[in-house]
């Protein structure tokens, strides 16, 4: 007999990471995102990743399975809870790819994700890929020097079953839509493979009523997704479906944008992006577009160009006044995180003890997340024993939020109470009672006046933006052409990717010498290199070139940790005299406050690799070893020593303690060189970004991923992939011939 698949309603979130991809969190696992997203009420998730071979063996070894196109978590791989044990998550197969090429004289860096119907054809995709040399083993979202219209006919010729998805479309450094290195259309990056975008995907920057504002958007569906890089961050965003549980009726639910079977979309308020709107965060200075506009895209404090945000590129691109006239709407809930509501509620952090205990408490009872936030009536919610989360509840639905919008790299704020009624059921946030009154409204869709933008931008001219001109150099004739575009970048962050042979050790001589060619004073230059050769190196080439007294700073990174630790040793219980120890002195403390003798070298590895991920004490789960370590810590601090690591491990402490001093490195040096950079620690990486804190500093860095050699010292070349993410904006050249 044959039985008819019956259709259910249920949550998902497909666009995910795993721990292969760069910054995500160590619990991107199958067991630990099948466990949360029972937690949040999310029934299907993407698998995220599976381009990378490792994480598709991982996944096969750990699901089977369910239904067509779906797989679910191996019995012995559940993790030990027992309340959500009747929820069994499927997983759906997917990835996302980031491209950077050029197209039409402008360098394009989009993002996409794909869904696959089986393993058989995502690992036909690791295959072609690898066949085309694009490394995908490095990170879980492989980044490929191949247009996105050609990507997308090559997966269709090893599958048309596949559904290819723009990410997070007006993102504006990696998207199809942003300002940044985006296009005007999807028809102007795919052209005639247009026909084959279904649907586009709204990211974090923006809800639907935003996209609702471009007609050229009406004939793609809008998905949304959460980008999770950790487990927690499950269903940020995420979609509503009433379909069979398969992945082809899925598919199909999304290509057709059916309002009986993909219902719609959850997100969490754009506003809370921190570039949603437009400003200058250093003179406090927060605009909607309409005032950025009037101001002529110019900070009225300093005079300086604004940064502009996510919300004003959807006006600059959009033709609709009011977004509700988009006839194929689907429906869109406005939600946020329960966690965020019971801080707000307790006056505590999310990550606290009283408020995990909470959260944990209420999903067991209401059985997820969503269930409280989206289906649960007030009069149930009220039963859950809260006053205070019945009211911020029923305001979240209603938006009836206060909201403080996101600008220039400052994160926005969603709030459901306002200043008068903070103090109200703190004490005891599960069983407060108030009576509670509020005149606000509910927030606009669109909350500022389009219809005057509209009329103002007709006759505003946006000053386009400058390209970077690279000028020809005094040392033109003794470099080559790729060296010189290097040398002659005088402002941003700067990747130089170079290889053994290509003069890296002249280019960044040469460009050193540069900036103070063109007027930048030599004292706030610093070079940071990895050997004490290479240091040398680099003074003896600018002592030649540059005709100066005073010459900019050049030191490894121990070099200048040291000298910082000179300089402020008593803030750290030290004299200026103190003694750098080597590991033989190592050895001799540990066996004098009696460690074994076969115990020695696991504990100084230990201790390396406490200070070179700049961990706490406290971090160690193995209660000796934390003793040990205190105790090694006193003998330095009473001998008036310290060890190797502590030159980076002690200044990052110095500078998180003492802002002050921070302030006074970050002003001095304005430009920063780093030489050999895929060979850079955890703790090494943390003092650079808060050295180089902005969006876009003049920070250059040199080097070549496939030539890491100081692992032992604790180095990830991750950091070197992960450096065009750190800072979007950034040039990247490569240097092929010396």
């Amino acid at each position: 007999m044959c039985y008819k698949a019956k259709k259910m309603k249920f949550i998902a979130d497909f666009h995910i990471h795993s721990h292969y991809s760069l910054a995500t969190s160590s619990e991107l696992t199958p067991e630990h995102l099948a466990h949360k997203a029972n937690v949040k009420g999310i029934k299907v998730i993407g698998s995220g990743d599976f381009t990378h071979p490792k994480w598709t063996a991982e996944l096969k070894e750990k699901l089977i399975p369910a239904e067509e196109g779906l797989f679910k978590l191996k019995e012995e791989y559940k993790l030990p809870t027992t309340a959500f044990d009747s929820q069994e998550t499927r997983f759906l197969l997917t990835a996302e790819i980031s491209n950077i090429y050029k197209k039409h004289d402008k360098v394009r860096k989009i993002h996409s994700v794909i869904f696959a119907p089986d393993f058989e054809v995502a690992t036909k995709i690791q295959n072609e890929l690898q066949k085309q040399k694009f490394n995908i083993t490095s990170d879980g979202r492989p980044i490929l020097g191949l247009d996105v219209k050609k990507m997308l006919e090559m997966f269709l010729d090893i599958s048309d079953r596949i559904l290819f998805v723009p990410a997070h479309i007006w993102t504006p450094w990696f998207s199809i839509l942003g300002d940044k290195s985006g296009f005007n259309s999807v028809e102007e990056c795919f052209e005639d493979m247009s026909k084959y975008i279904y649907a586009v995907e709204t990211g974090l920057s923006s809800d639907p009523p935003m996209n609702w504002l471009c007609s050229f958007l009406d004939k793609y569906n809008l998905l949304s997704n959460s980008d999770a890089h950790s487990p927690d961050k499950l269903g940020r965003n995420a979609n509503i479906f009433d379909t069979t549980l398969s992945y082809s009726s899925i598919i199909n639910a999304i290509k057709t944008g059916n309002p009986t079977e993909f219902i719609g979309t959850i997100n969490f308020f754009p506003e809370e992006g921190k570039y949603h709107y437009d400003g200058h965060r250093k003179c406090n200075i927060c605009f909607n577009p309409l005032e950025t506009i009037r101001h002529n895209e110019k900070c009225p404090v300093c005079g300086k160009k604004l940064t502009v945000g996510v919300m004003s590129r959807v006006a600059e691109i959009s033709d609709r006044i009011n977004p509700i006239e988009r006839k194929n709407r689907l429906e869109f809930y406005s939600l946020i995180p329960l966690k965020e509501i019971l801080s707000e509620i307790s006056g505590k952090s999310e990550t606290t003890k009283e408020v995990t205990q909470v959260y944990n408490s209420l999903v067991v009872k209401a059985g997820s997340e969503f269930n409280i936030l989206l289906n649960m009536s007030i009069e149930e919610i009220k039963n859950l024993g809260n006053e205070k989360l019945t009211e911020a509840i029923k305001r979240m639905r209603n938006r009836e939020v206060f909201i403080k919008e996101g600008f220039d790299g400052e994160f926005g704020a969603v709030k459901v109470f306002g200043k008068d009624e903070k103090n109200a059921g703190v004490k005891n946030m599960l069983f407060a009672e108030t009576n509670f009154e509020t005149t606000l409204t509910p927030r606009n869709l669109i909350s500022f006046d389009l219809e005057e933008y509209h009329k103002l931008k007709l006759t505003f001219k946006k000053e386009p933006e400058k390209d970077i001109i690279i000028e020809k150099t005094k040392f033109h004739s003794q470099v080559n052409e790729e060296q010189e575009a290097s040398i002659g970048h005088l402002e941003g962050a700067l990747l130089i990717v170079a290889g053994p042979g290509t003069g890296k050790t002249r280019t960044l001589a040469f460009r050193i010498a540069n900036l103070i060619e063109k007027g930048v004073s030599p004292e706030n230059i610093l070079a940071i290199t990895f050997t004490n050769k290479a240091s040398l190196e680099i003074k003896k080439r600018i002592k030649s070139i540059v005709l100066e007294d005073k010459m900019p700073d050049v030191a490894t990174f121990h070099g200048f940790g040291f000298s910082i630790l000179k300089e402020y040793s008593t803030k750290l219980d030290r004299t200026k005299d103190f003694v750098i120890i080597d590991d033989k002195d190592k050895k001799n403390i540990l066996k004098k406050i009696g460690v074994k003798e076969n115990q020695v070298n696991l504990i100084i590895d230990g201790i390396s690799k406490v200070k070179q991920n700049l961990k706490e004490p406290s971090d160690l789960k193995d209660s000796e070893a934390e003793k040990i370590f205190n105790i090694y810590e006193n003998i330095l601090e009473k001998e008036n020593c310290f060890d190797l690591d502590d030159l980076i491990y002690q200044t990052v402490k110095l500078f998180i303690k003492f802002n002050e001093i921070l302030t006074l490195y970050q002003e001095k040096y304005k430009w920063i060189m780093i030489d050999e950079y895929q060979d850079i620690n955890y703790s090494q990486y943390q003092l650079i970004r808060m050295l180089m804190p902005d969006a876009n500093p003049n920070l250059c860095v040199i080097g070549d991923p496939n030539q890491a050699i100081y692992g032992f010292r604790g180095a990830d070349v991750k950091f070197i992939n992960k450096f065009i993410y750190d800072y979007p904006a950034s040039k990247v050249y490569q240097l092929k011939k010396s």
